[in-house]
């Protein structure tokens, strides 16, 4: 177990603190909390993330515990491209094995992409709503009220599809339940400053997703 600078793989301190720092500068620095919980809720997000780099190019403790579960060997744990672990976990056959992988990863990139692009959307239109004073209303805002954190939930999901690891995986609804209550409490303070107009607003959008109705 050495590890290496430029390799892209397991065992590779320094990319596992290169990740750690790049998604620290998207909790902290994009998205910029203000508040004490919003700074808590931060801390809690990022604790997660270290967790999940830590696995996907530090020592993969998930993949070694899943390999010996399945009856596979050490070094089928140390394959990087086998800590997408879904279809080992569920058992698809060989053939079918890496196709499976593949797909997955797909999907879950696409929902980290998808959910970072939501989430700076989202903060751009609420810093600028808040340097006037006025409702976040436009934009992704005319549908859901949270638009921020509906992309850190897709960036969530894609993540544990992805690279599933226990910690992240079993961890994950807490984190869910951290940005809800966050959510709610934004909601609360909106609801004191702007009274009517925000519960209006309420009326007609979603907390996390769009009403189909009304």
């Amino acid at each position: 177990m050495q590890f290496s600078i430029f390799k892209i793989g397991y065992f590779n301190g320094w990319l596992v603190a290169i990740y750690i720092i790049v998604v620290g500068v998207f909790l902290f620095g994009i998205l910029r909390p203000r508040r004490k919980v919003e700074w808590k809720s931060a801390g809690v997000a990022q604790a997660w993330v270290m967790a999940l780099y830590a696995e996907m190019y530090g020592v993969p403790l998930t993949a070694y515990f899943v390999m010996t579960w399945v009856g596979r060997s050490q070094a089928d744990a140390e394959n990087h491209f086998n800590g997408h672990l879904w279809p080992v976990i569920l058992s698809i056959p060989d053939e079918y094995l890496r196709p499976t992988q593949i797909w997955l990863t797909v999907i879950g990139q696409l929902l980290i992409v998808a959910g970072g692009l939501l989430a700076v959307l989202g903060w751009r239109e609420i810093h600028r709503a808040v340097a006037s004073n006025s409702m976040a209303q436009t934009g992704l805002y005319r549908f859901i009220r949270h638009p921020q954190y509906t992309g850190f939930y897709l960036f969530l999901i894609g993540s544990v599809i992805n690279w599933p690891t226990l910690l992240t995986f079993f961890t994950l609804p807490v984190l869910c339940w951290v940005y809800r209550r966050l959510a709610i409490a934004e909601e609360q303070d909106a609801l004191e400053l702007f009274g009517e107009d925000y519960e209006r607003y309420m009326q007609g959008t979603g907390r996390f997703l769009p009403k189909l109705f009304g």
